[in-house]
């Protein structure tokens, strides 16, 4: 059969349509499919990591996530060699914890935070644990490189006072130049660790470090953190305690009246702040716990103060954060303490605590004869000063 050349010319050029057509296709697919590729590869981590101690070999290693209540295990590893490592894929930077089997050895840095982020990631366990393969991570190891340093100095200032301490050679030039000393260090570390955080509050090692040392801060600095921070991070659980606290600070600031509360004395029966603060005295409210080695070397200055002050207007109010009902009867005898007291026996579960945003005690508050707060945290001479400048 003759094909007309006409026919054949369509046929001929309907044929190179359809392979160039189905060639286009397997670009696209082809295109498509690299893509993918690409895409998954990007979101792809890599963990290598090494660990010094020859004890840990053929022991489990974790990948960890915290949540609100524990730390959930997401994938295990086993130590080879000295070797260890993790692959996944990861759609944004998150935080995780690699851990490191404590029965092993308890006392050594078994668990370190890292950013999981797209990219490899090279973990060393040594003496010290370092974290590199990307920017966020490095600078986490430089800024607890530094907290390493500042802490060891501490302890040696610690450990120089204890022994002079020891060997009866305290003078008080070697206190005052060790009190110096540990401000300074401890401004240090303050500076440190707010400056890290400011700076990576954004990103999940930044916010895990401020909920882990939020308390080291001035609310002025809280607030400035804060500040910079997203609303999902606002909004977790540890951190509203941390916005709430703030809120109450404001409403406990010198300048303000007293916020009431009812516990129970020693006798068991309810008792109220407000039974003292308003009530034409001025009021000392001392938060203290027979627990508390600071608040008993105080309590001789406040015996004192109350002794001296106590028949011209002055009155204290103990407020113990104890747990023991013993103890804390305990502590008001031993430390001679023989004015009003008041305690739920709920230690920092008291919901004083809140309240008044404390941190620590010994924590005092002193009210005028309104109850209006005047002062905070006096103590010792200082405490004597006001009290003279009140009540000549």
């Amino acid at each position: 059969m003759q094909l007309n050349p006409a026919i054949l010319h369509i046929f001929g050029g309907l044929k190179t349509c359809i392979m160039k057509r189905n060639m286009k296709k397997l670009f696209y697919l082809l295109i498509s499919a690299s893509m993918l590729i690409s895409c998954q590869n990007a979101n792809e981590y890599t963990i290598k990591g090494t660990v010094a101690n020859p004890d840990f070999e053929g022991t489990s290693v974790y990948l960890q996530e915290m949540t609100d209540d524990a730390m959930v295990t997401t994938d295990t590893a086993v130590v080879e060699n000295g070797r260890f490592s993790f692959r996944g894929a990861a759609d944004a930077a998150r935080l995780r914890f690699i851990l490191l089997d404590e029965s092993v050895a308890p006392r050594q840095e078994n668990r370190i935070p890292v950013l999981l982020e797209p990219g490899t990631l090279k973990v060393v366990f040594d003496s010290v644990v370092t974290v590199s393969g990307s920017k966020v991570n490095e600078a986490y190891t430089d800024f607890r490189s530094k907290q390493r340093a500042l802490g060891l100095q501490i302890r040696e200032l610690v450990e120089r006072y204890n022994s002079a301490q020891a060997s009866g050679t305290v003078t008080e030039e070697l206190e005052v130049e060790t009190n110096a000393r540990y401000d300074s260090i401890s401004k240090q570390m303050t500076d440190l660790n707010f400056n890290f955080i400011k700076e990576n509050i954004g990103n999940d090692l930044g916010q895990y470090s401020f909920m882990a040392s939020s308390s080291m801060f001035e609310p002025e600095q809280q607030r400035e953190i804060l500040d910079l921070a997203d609303d999902d991070f606002k909004s977790k659980k540890n951190i509203q305690r941390v916005i709430k606290r703030l809120e109450n600070l404001e409403k406990v600031a010198i300048g303000q009246k007293f916020v009431d509360f009812t516990l129970k004395d020693p006798e068991g029966n309810d008792v109220s702040l407000s039974d003292y603060a308003g009530q034409g005295k001025y009021v000392l409210v001392d938060f203290w716990a027979a627990w508390c080695a600071p608040c008993r070397q105080e309590m001789p200055n406040l015996v004192a103060a109350y002794d001296r002050y106590k028949s011209k207007g002055f009155e204290v109010v103990g407020v113990s954060f104890d747990q023991d009902r013993s103890q804390w009867l305990d502590g008001i005898s031993q430390m001679n303490m023989t004015w009003p007291q008041m305690s739920d026996l709920m230690y920092w579960d008291s919901p004083v605590v809140d309240l008044y945003a404390i941190q620590g005690i010994p924590h005092t508050i002193l009210l005028d004869k309104e109850g209006m707060i005047i002062e905070k945290n006096l103590r010792g001479e200082a405490l004597l000063a006001k009290l003279k400048e009140l009540m000549p």
